[in-house]
């Protein structure tokens, strides 16, 4: 098995989480704050935009490589894998772009984020429970 969604899917990923470093470095880099956030808005969402993805992304990533190597289908998991791909941009430049107020990106993608999670454990689950169940 080569988990291409798995892979497909952790590679968007790396690129956001790149993205997002790469803010907060700049940032760092203008305000002159090595340590901290300098109480500075834009730098504390930047970091929690980050903060977020990378709590988030290692059960996302875990369940699509759970579901690809038990059979999942590969059509519906490469959608539910997009799909959390792209709530977590809308989440991660919804909340950069807050500024103390709740956006339209972070609201898609924390619903979005916790609707797939839940979606995909069901699913583990009933793959899970299919053999035991005699279908």
């Amino acid at each position: 098995m080569h988990f291409m969604t798995t892979a497909a899917t952790a590679a968007a990923l790396a690129l956001l989480l790149i993205a997002l470093s790469i803010d907060i470095v700049s940032r760092r880099m203008a305000l002159r704050a090595s340590f901290g956030d300098a109480g500075d808005h834009g730098l504390i969402a930047a970091i929690r935009a980050h903060g977020n993805l990378t709590e988030y992304l290692p059960i996302g990533l875990a369940l699509i490589a759970l579901l690809e190597a038990n059979a999942a289908d590969p059509l519906a998991l490469s959608i539910v894998a997009a799909l959390f791909v792209i709530v977590r941009v809308a989440h991660a430049f919804g909340l950069r772009g807050s500024r103390d107020r709740l956006t339209i990106g972070r609201s898609v993608g924390i619903i979005g984020t916790l609707l797939l999670l839940a979606t995909m454990t069901g699913w583990l689950g009933a793959l899970l429970a299919r053999p035991h169940l005699g279908f």
